[in-house]
């Protein structure tokens, strides 16, 4: 046997293991018994505000932003904020409105600085905040009635300063929002589990975050986070430097993906690989010996198709395939497209090698270039805008 065919068969066999040790860290982590609000019920559930920043119709808009009104909470506070009083956003807001007017609803409209625009938008709906626990998501996430309270409880704990949690990508519309599903299911899940044993958790997930807003202030608020394009990195990250714990929770949210074509899948692929390049280097580049498809395939191709090549290739692939569908179970997810799973490693090993070859991403209709300390500069730089105080609109109903 060659050192080559001796090297690859080598990192099949460690991507191969690596497999069994996410299918552990996966049943280790969601067998966790989820903190409810109970524990707290005596000294009061906290009242809560819930920041919403929106741009555009989105997609299942309503049905989503409609989630967040029916949630099993004593006391809580939505704000809605966009940057344009004409954005699409704006009407399903009022619709949103309408149909709950017995929650406490407010529409903030205005533009302040920064690169990063979901950022911006939070620092314009702060004005709006009226409680001391604060929750973000995003636009395209859908949550179950439990959700504030399993967000919200592990921060009667005055050391837990955020807690943060797992998404699920749900693809409606053909293959590229399938495609897209899969990688946030079968690639991001398994590797965050992961994370769990290997490293202390010092970071957030924009999908969903509750926070103190003692925590926020003491890291200078949203500003200070205004030009990095991972702002819910930056934020566990302070948040975690400031001295308070952060907690990931075994609880899943939906997120409803938009890809519509195979150039969304790819430019929205591109920014997350690139973030995570920026964010983590040295765990990113380490990445590539987990790519169990990738070996297997280089395996059969080193030793020329012969019978340990095919051998090393459909222990790779089965592995991998038997491992995901139990986490899949584990997590609850029963639509997985498990045939594309290979094709989707091998896009995702292509991935892996052009996020080394540029900084510029494309994200919310701006090109971006990032620097290696994660801020973003537009690479043509847009018509400069005078800073200037938001107009704000309100609509609110009473109650909540």
């Amino acid at each position: 046997m060659s050192v080559l065919v001796a090297l690859v068969v080598a990192l099949a066999a460690v991507a191969t293991a690596y497999q069994l040790f996410q299918l552990f860290a996966a049943w280790r982590f969601l067998r966790r018994p989820l903190a409810t609000a109970a524990g707290v019920r005596s000294v009061g559930l906290p009242a809560v505000t819930v920041l919403k920043p929106l741009k555009g119709p989105g997609i299942d808009l309503y049905e989503n932003l409609a989630s967040f009104c029916q949630l099993d909470y004593p006391t809580y506070q939505i704000v809605f904020g966009v940057e344009e009083a004409h954005d699409p956003a704006v009407a399903v807001v009022q619709q949103i409105k309408r149909d709950f007017p017995e929650r406490d609803i407010v529409l903030a409209v205005g533009r302040l600085p920064g690169t990063n625009r979901k950022v911006a938008n939070l620092r314009h709906m702060m004005r709006h905040a009226r409680h001391g626990v604060l929750v973000m998501s995003d636009s395209d996430i859908r949550v179950r009635p439990d959700y504030l309270q399993v967000m919200v409880a592990p921060l009667a704990d005055p050391r837990i300063g955020l807690t943060t949690c797992l998404y699920r990508g749900i693809g409606k519309f053909g293959l590229p929002s399938v495609l897209e599903s899969l990688c946030i299911n079968t690639d991001f899940i398994p590797m965050v589990l992961s994370a769990q044993i290997v490293q202390r958790f010092e970071y957030a997930y924009g999908a969903s975050i509750a926070i103190r807003r003692e925590a926020l202030d003491r890291i200078g608020g949203f500003e200070p986070l205004s030009d990095y394009l991972a702002d819910d990195y930056q934020l566990g990250n302070r948040v975690a430097k400031a001295g308070y714990r952060l907690v990931l929770l075994p609880y899943v949210v939906e997120t409803v993906l938009d890809s519509v074509t195979l150039a969304d899948v790819w430019r929205h692929l591109l920014r997350w690989a690139r973030t995570y390049r920026v964010c983590q280097p040295l765990p990113w580049f380490a990445t590539i010996v987990t790519h169990t498809v990738l070996w297997g395939v280089a395996a059969l191709i080193v030793t020329r198709g012969s019978a340990l090549g095919c051998a090393v290739l459909a222990t790779a692939v089965g592995t991998r395939i038997g491992t995901l569908a139990a986490i899949m179970h584990l997590l609850g997810e029963r639509d997985t497209a498990f045939w594309l799973v290979p094709a989707k490693d091998l896009l995702n090993s292509l991935m892996w090698a052009v996020a080394f070859l540029g900084r510029e991403v494309e994200w919310s209709g701006q090109r971006l270039r990032v620097a290696r300390d994660g801020r973003m500069v537009p690479v043509a730089a847009p018509v400069s805008e005078p800073a200037v105080e938001p107009e704000i609109e309100t609509l609110r109903a009473a109650g909540g």
